[in-house]
């Protein structure tokens, strides 16, 4: 039995990564940028399902949230080639998409005020899976989305999901070009 993982992209470096990610990962597995697995790929045992589902439709569909504070970036995303992959329902923009004008604190106060929101999607997808194994956040240490929302999800999510893995991919800022 497959043990899923759930990719937990914040703020503007996490969603620039995530989406590297889900293109390397979809070129490993033979799944083109719209969710399709690809004529040339035969059915084996490369155990998709820990990153994608298989949707009713026979999409795969990364099991991936998107959140920013603006929208800048998963416009990007969701005007790009890869904009079929994802489950619209699992991408949440700030209603006012201000962003957190990399301030931390800003970052950690918004994502308290909007946890109801961003667990409702965290939620509903780790309902989705057999066997959660955990998940894996991407995000910066330096900005305000990235550093204070990550702050506050790696905290609730250790608290909300004690027996499961979190694994980050922390961007530091390169303070020799300050």
């Amino acid at each position: 039995m497959p043990r899923e993982i759930i990719t937990v992209q914040i703020g503007q470096c996490g969603n620039q990564i995530g989406m590297e990610f889900w293109k390397q990962l979809c070129a490993e597995h033979g799944i083109s940028p719209e969710g399709i697995l690809q004529d040339f790929i035969v059915e084996g045992i490369d155990r998709k399902d820990v990153f994608f589902y298989q949707a009713d439709d026979e999409h795969y569909i990364p099991r991936a949230v998107l959140l920013d504070l603006e929208p800048r970036v998963i416009h990007g995303i969701q005007n790009s080639p890869y904009s079929k992959l994802y489950n619209p329902e699992n991408i949440y923009i700030s209603e006012h998409g201000g962003g957190a004008g990399n301030n931390w604190g800003s970052g950690y106060s918004q994502a308290d005020k909007l946890s109801e929101s961003l667990f409702d999607i965290l939620d509903r997808e780790a309902d989705n899976s057999d066997s959660l194994e955990g998940f894996v956040l991407c995000h910066s240490i330096a900005g305000g989305t990235g550093s204070g929302a990550g702050s506050y999800l790696l905290e609730r999510l250790s608290d909300r999901y004690p027996k499961t893995l979190v694994q980050t991919y922390s961007v530091f800022p390169n303070l020799g070009s300050l």
